[in-house]
């Protein structure tokens, strides 16, 4: 089997945000796309059809990162850009019954998927990166402008996207001048399907351009980036204005 060269390689893009960024590599680009994804779903299937190639993967599994980088590296010759997309959302205590030990299990989960893999990710996958054609190559990973913020109850989860962004700040020191590492920390993107109108008016006027912009913000983002040849080490807040307020 030929290898794909100079792929896209996307956590998290059976739904929402890394959807929509396969959709528009497979679109608007020449690259290949490889994508993870936990649940199977219809858009997983369209967006195959499309010509991605998807893994299935459950990131909570330690074990199963050595594997996947196998697997990738069955298929591909070389990578043009790692997305690190992957994300959960938990709040630190997630009903009044929960134990201690079901919090720590929170802080474990949201570490293992924002920080851990990643982290295995970028070493492992440094070869395919230095292998690629283009003169730029690139590792993005996806964090959360709410980590300027302190939280009382999110404390897990904003630690985890924190250490996200410190940790991209490390690795474009690491693979510097080669590979370029930078972070996106996104504000309100995309509301989820039951949000009342309420939460979603509370939520559009914590910015000064008051809109739910959709993840195009996201695509023109990673196109910044990715085109840049002298950004590396940026965390790019995507927060329509909310450091303004």
């Amino acid at each position: 089997m030929k290898l794909l060269q100079d792929v896209i390689f996307i956590t998290g893009g059976g739904q929402r945000i890394g959807a929509f960024l396969v959709k528009q590599f497979l679109a608007e680009t020449n690259y290949p796309v490889v994508f993870t994804y936990r649940t199977p779903r219809t858009q997983v299937d369209e967006l195959v059809a499309l010509g991605a190639i998807a893994i299935q993967i459950d990131f909570m599994d330690k074990e199963v990162l050595p594997g996947l980088v196998k697997s990738i590296q069955k298929r591909v010759g070389s990578l043009r850009g790692v997305i690190h997309n992957a994300s959960l959302w938990l709040p630190d205590v997630m009903d009044v019954n929960d134990s201690q030990e079901i919090e720590a299990g929170c802080f474990e989960t949201l570490f293992q998927l924002h920080v851990r893999t990643p982290y295995f990710l970028n070493n492992a996958l440094q070869p395919l990166l230095k292998k690629s054609t283009s003169p730029l190559k690139d590792i993005i990973s996806i964090s959360d402008y709410s980590v300027e913020r302190a939280s009382s109850e999110n404390i897990a989860y904003l630690a985890s996207k924190a250490a996200l962004q410190n940790m991209c700040k490390g690795f474009a020191k690491k693979f510097a001048p080669i590979i370029k590492v930078n972070d996106i920390a996104p504000a309100l993107i995309l509301f989820n399907e039951g949000d009342s109108d309420s939460y979603k008016q509370k939520r559009l006027a914590q910015s000064a351009l008051g809109i739910e912009p959709g993840p195009i913000v996201v695509w023109q983002a990673v196109q910044y980036l990715m085109n840049s040849s002298y950004t590396t080490g940026t965390v790019l807040p995507l927060e329509g204005g909310r450091s303004l307020l």
